[in-house]
């Protein structure tokens, strides 16, 4: 019996650290915030991938005085390649759901290392007097994410949304793509989506 609970603390612990592995640009991205003690919330459902990869790639328009199709907004090249964006698109579209929020697929605290997380539902904001733990009173970041996908087996992209309890409209939709430097994601461009917006 005693084999038994180290057995299953190993494999809880190898768990909850694969985890929170699969999330390091995250979890990266929001240590370089310098939040310290500030309160966070985090909405639980989770941005669907399908955001990241439309943001990745921009607008495509018909340009009538050039006779071309012309791209606009997105990740500007050299970064932006339509053959890399294809086979990221390949790999992490989500066929089967298209709402922006994927239900189901929650954050929970195993997936950040920060631990003064508060969760709560989309459907709860901005009006967050339906939610019993929160107070006026108090001062939250709100961030919103996708799971972080990758591009060209380099960098990471992960859609967010950023706000505060004092502003309580979420901020821009918005990716960011982080390279890893010195054993620690850094973001190093990012692109708004203005059909998101």
């Amino acid at each position: 019996m005693k084999n038994f609970k180290y057995l299953f603390l190993i494999i809880f612990y190898c768990s909850c650290s694969a985890t929170k592995e699969n999330n390091a640009p995250i979890n990266d991205y929001l240590e370089s915030q310098k939040l310290g003690d500030q309160k966070i919330m985090i909405i639980q459902e989770k941005i669907n991938n399908n955001i990241t990869i439309d943001i990745f790639k921009g607008k495509i328009y018909f340009e009538p005085l050039s006779h071309k199709y012309e791209r606009d907004e997105g990740i500007q090249k050299p970064l932006y390649d339509q053959v890399k964006w294809e086979r990221m698109k390949a790999k992490y579209e989500n066929n089967y759901i298209t709402d922006f929020w994927i239900r189901n697929n929650n954050w929970t605290s195993k997936d950040f290392k920060l631990q003064n997380i508060l969760f709560f539902e989309r459907s709860k904001f901005p009006n967050p007097g339906k939610y019993e733990k929160f107070s006026l009173q108090d001062y939250y970041t709100i961030f919103s994410f996708s799971d972080p996908i990758y591009y060209n087996k380099k960098y990471a992209v992960f859609t967010i949304q950023k706000t505060n309890t004092s502003d309580m409209i979420l901020g821009n939709t918005s990716i960011l793509v982080l390279e890893k430097k010195n054993g620690k994601w850094v973001v190093v461009t990012g692109a708004v989506g203005g059909v998101y917006n």
